[in-house]
This record gives C-alpha cells, structure tokens and sequence, in this order.
C-alpha cells in the first residue's frame, strides 16, 4: 500500500538542491525556497474546450468514485500520515511538508480542465487584509485580535462555467403616461385645477435571442454563490490548462456541487438576464404582465480551478469571511459591528439635536 501510494504522490524536486518547489505567483514558476532555482511549468499546449452538457447529464451511474483512506509516507521525515484520497493538498502531521495529491481528482468523473493560477501572493493578500481590517469605524476594537492574518490562506476553489444559446418569446403590456385636467374644490369653495397621470395599455410581444458565455457558478460548499460573486469578475481569457504544479504551496478543493446543479443555478441566472431584457422590449413608460418562454440549446460547461486567498474568523459565536481574489486582488468582507459604537453614536446625535432645538428656542 505504501510503496503504491508513494508513487502516486506527485512531487516537484527542485534540480539543484533536491528539495520541495512550489509555486511562485509573482514569477508564475515553480521556485526553491532554498536555493532559488526557478523551473518554467510547460503552457505549450494551452486547449481548454467546453465539453456537450446534454452528453455528460446522459451519463449514468454514481459520478463520484470511491473515496478511501490512504497512508503516505514523507519524503522528508518518513513518518506516516493517513488522509483521505480526495484530497488535493496536505501536510506531513510531523514536519509540515505539504503535499500535492494529484490523483484527488479522480474521486471525481469530471476532471478540472483549466486553471487561473495565483497571481496576488500572501504578502500581498496580507497587506490587503491588514488595510482592510483597519478600515470602518463601526467594527469592534479588538477586531484584530480575532482576524488574525495567519488565518488567511490560499487556496484553489472548484467552478464551474456554462454556455448555451437561448431563444425566447414574450408578451405583455407596455404602459405609456399621459395626464388630463382634473378639477377640484379646496377647503374655501374655490375651483381648483391638476395634472393627474394616467396609463394606457398597450398589448405587446416580440421575440430575444442571445447566447451566454462563461456563467460562473461556485463548485464548493464552503462558501455561498453571493459570497463567490462578490469577487467577481476573474478574468478567463487566462485559463490555463490544468496542471497539478500550480498547487503546489497551496490548499486546494474538489467540486461538491454536480454538474446538473451547477447548471440549474447558471439557468436561473439566465432567466433573470432574459426576463430583464425582455421587460425593456415591452416597456414604453412602465410595463405589466410580461410572460417569457424560453428555449435553450447548445449547452456546453467546463470544470475549472480558481484561486481565492480566505480567512474565517469567529466573533461572538458568529462565523464572518473575508475573501481576496486571487487573480485580480478584488475583496470581499464582512465585519461585526461594535454595539458600543452604536449606542455612542445615537447618544451623540440626540445630544446635537437637543442643542439645535434649544437654541433656536432662544432666536
């Protein structure tokens, strides 16, 4: 069992002294963090090709292979560690050599096909997070001490991406504003005129084509697809084709959300795009009733990695994230606010109110 699973774990010796490489974001290579030694990873034949969603849902049988428990032994310090065989990165227990477990993704039918690698590296993502955290005075003053930047760290999430051509009609009534004189009497007697607005309705209906591209739907639980699109957009033009080398030095995940739920979110997404479009055709000054049917065809996804750096703090027995793109450095976060503050504030405002209405008492 030991000698079948050392041979499956893939390593990255470095040429000049023998020890682990990882990846480096700034050089986007593999580096020794001893010697120096750089090495290229090979993007010769960067082909990443959305695969027929209709072809893969017409797949039968359990699409996740068997999951086990596996002992590797460490290169470094050869002691014995057991984790399980999804598991794309891990850590020697012992001596903290991390390991890159290739063969994760086999526990999955459907494999990565690209990749975007880490470009904001962790001094970087520190920095970000350290400005953040000093920002906004509504959070609590020992903020700090809960969000610690060691909590923070990198890691490649699973996506998903879907394409489809959609063709859609609709009706419904457009509404068009006009306004008439209406008389009225006031309190006195007197004869009084306004302009009320009214609405005519007009039937309408048409038709809206359009193809999606790349809708971006988050293949792992840790995190809500809110929480996702928060940093959104990354910027696919770089996949990559996947390559186990761009984990190395960081964590990374496989997908829990199949592909036929991921395609059920992307759907919704869709439809709300379709409808929104739709209600601006039918619309003249305001619209009601708009009724869309749709059809889509040429459906096509892809399984991607992603790299977001994440820190999950708690506060209070309350669970808060912060989120850094790993591409773009965009970031999202969510902080406690000080009750403290609060009430200062609303005692200080009171107060300022107070002064205002007594001096103006003395005018």
């Amino acid at each position: 069992m030991e000698n079948v699973q050392k041979d499956s774990l893939l390593l990255f010796p470095c040429p000049g002294c023998n020890a682990q490489l990882y990846f480096n974001p700034e050089h986007q290579k593999l580096e020794c963090k001893y010697c120096g030694t750089q090495v290229a990873i090979d993007q010769s034949s960067n082909q990443i090709r959305e695969k027929s969603l209709r072809q893969q849902l017409s797949v039968t049988g359990d699409p996740d292979a068997a999951i086990e428990q596996l002992v590797h032994k460490c290169e470094r310090c050869g002691s014995e560690s057991v984790f399980i065989s999804e598991t794309p990165t891990f850590t020697c227990s012992f001596c903290n050599f991390e390991v890159v477990n290739p063969v994760a993704y086999k526990t999955r039918l459907i494999q990565p096909s690209g990749i975007i690698p880490f470009r904001v590296d962790k001094q970087q993502s520190i920095t970000i997070f350290k400005t953040w955290l000093g920002k906004g005075w509504w959070a609590p003053g020992d903020l700090k001490e809960f969000a610690r930047q060691d909590a923070l760290h990198g890691i490649y999430l699973p996506f998903w991406t879907y394409d489809a051509q959609t063709f859609s009609e609709w009706t419904g009534e457009g509404g068009r504003h006009y306004y008439v004189t209406v008389e009225d009497t006031d309190a006195n007697g007197n004869k009084t005129t306004r302009q009320e607005q009214r609405t005519e309705w007009i039937y309408r209906s048409g038709s809206f084509n359009t193809t999606f591209d790349d809708i971006l739907i988050g293949g792992a639980d840790e995190l809500t697809q809110k929480e996702y699109e928060s940093i959104f957009p990354f910027q696919l033009e770089e996949l990559v084709n996947f390559d186990a080398c761009y984990l190395s030095g960081f964590s990374a995940d496989v997908y829990d959300v199949s592909v036929s739920d991921g395609y059920a979110q992307a759907e919704k997404i869709m439809e709300q795009q379709i409808y929104d479009a739709c209600v601006d055709e039918c619309r003249i000054d305001t619209y009601r009733n708009v009724q869309v049917s749709t059809s889509y065809e040429n459906q096509t996804y892809k399984h991607i990695l992603l790299p977001l750096w994440i820190c999950s703090y708690m506060y209070k027995s309350k669970q808060y994230h912060f989120l850094v793109n790993g591409q773009t450095g965009k970031i999202y976060g969510s902080k406690p606010v000080s009750a403290a503050k609060v009430a200062i504030t609303v005692i200080v405002v009171l107060i300022i109110i107070i002064v205002i209405y007594f001096l103006s008492q003395q005018q």
